[in-house]
């Protein structure tokens, strides 16, 4: 389903005021890390999720699934998914939801998975976790390898009985991707899914989650700092600073026309991206988190900041239709310049 459909589509998850936070028991400050999200996501479309690194991308996805370790604590915030409100279910029935209706694929795929373990045991696990049937071991087999060659893996037969260590790291990632998709989710959650893999590699990830998205019908939040990957998969596009979302829009209006000085500043900085002439950095360094600036935290480092950002925190207010801005001068800043190819 694509962002032309979302008049006629529902609501499927909304992030309302998400707060995480950090604090060891030994420190005074907190980190606010993600400190007042607010996101929707429609059904059959895919959210593509964009920020520094360290801005808490990946802390959003485990907050999500209520799966922040300490020091890391939710201190406010709701997740409403299909009407329900996820932080008000007890453990169990959240636990009958990972995995089933929302499932997660985690950055760095050779570090989750499992080393004692070939991958029937791994890709099979979200299935046995949820299924009320009593299957044989080799129908699970059976099960596994149909679900590998799914998602293009060579000789599932054989891959079915390897360990984490004999898989190369696309072959990982693939595993990954299986396992998630075990129990046809609704809604999956990509947290960098071709970090670390090569060129070539990371393409074929890529045409992997095209394809999978369509077969399964799948909604997907996908979480990348690469803005070819995010381009290429995306309907719609977030963008993650010092704890807040700062844009959000349809892909095409955000590679288009990015509004928000730090977004035009993200692609300013990308030489695929930038215009002939316009290729620069943007000058600073993000905020600490446990000491946000005053106003609009971005005003430290935006050429075009007055008294009012220095003072006034912006609300993420529409611009335009489905494009949304926190900016007090969103109206007056210059058009984006993209490069021409």
């Amino acid at each position: 389903m694509s962002r032309d459909d979302v008049e006629e589509k529902e609501i499927l998850m909304e992030i309302k005021n998400l707060k995480t936070y950090f604090k060891h028991k030994y420190e005074f400050d907190e980190w606010r890390i993600l400190d007042g999200i607010n996101l929707k996501i429609y059904r059959g479309t895919t959210l593509g999720l964009l920020g520094p690194s360290g801005s808490g991308k990946s802390v959003l996805a485990r907050s999500i699934l209520r799966l922040v370790d300490y020091p890391g604590k939710i201190v406010d915030g709701e997740i409403i998914y299909k009407g329900q409100k996820l932080y008000d279910l007890p453990e169990e029935e959240l636990d009958n939801i990972r995995g089933k209706e929302i499932s997660l694929v985690l950055q760095n795929a050779p570090g989750t998975i499992d080393p004692v373990r070939n991958m029937t045991f791994t890709t099979s696990q979200p299935y046995r976790a949820h299924s009320e049937d009593e299957m044989e071991n080799y129908e699970i087999k059976m099960l596994v390898i149909d679900q590998l060659g799914k998602v293009s893996i060579r000789e599932p037969t054989r891959t079915s009985d390897k360990y984490a260590h004999q898989l190369s790291g696309g072959e990982s990632q693939r595993v990954k991707i299986a396992s998630a998709l075990m129990n046809n989710p609704t809604l999956l959650i990509a947290d960098e899914p071709v970090g670390h893999l090569d060129a070539t590699v990371a393409k074929d990830i890529i045409d992997l989650l095209a394809i999978m998205k369509e077969k399964f019908n799948l909604t997907m939040l996908l979480i990348a700092h690469s803005l070819g990957v995010l381009a290429e998969l995306s309907d719609y596009l977030a963008i993650l600073y010092a704890g807040k979302i700062i844009e959000y829009g349809d892909v095409d209006t955000m590679f288009y026309s990015p509004r928000h000085p730090f977004t035009q500043g993200l692609f300013y900085a990308t030489p695929s991206m930038a215009a002939k002439g316009k290729l620069k950095p943007i000058p600073g360094v993000e905020p600490d988190p446990r000491k946000y600036p005053t106003g609009c935290r971005f005003h430290p480092r935006c050429e075009y900041a007055i008294e009012k950002c220095k003072e006034e925190e912006p609300e993420l207010i529409e611009f335009e239709k489905d494009h949304l801005i926190a900016c007090w001068r969103a109206k007056e800043i210059p058009d984006y310049e993209k490069a021409e190819y």
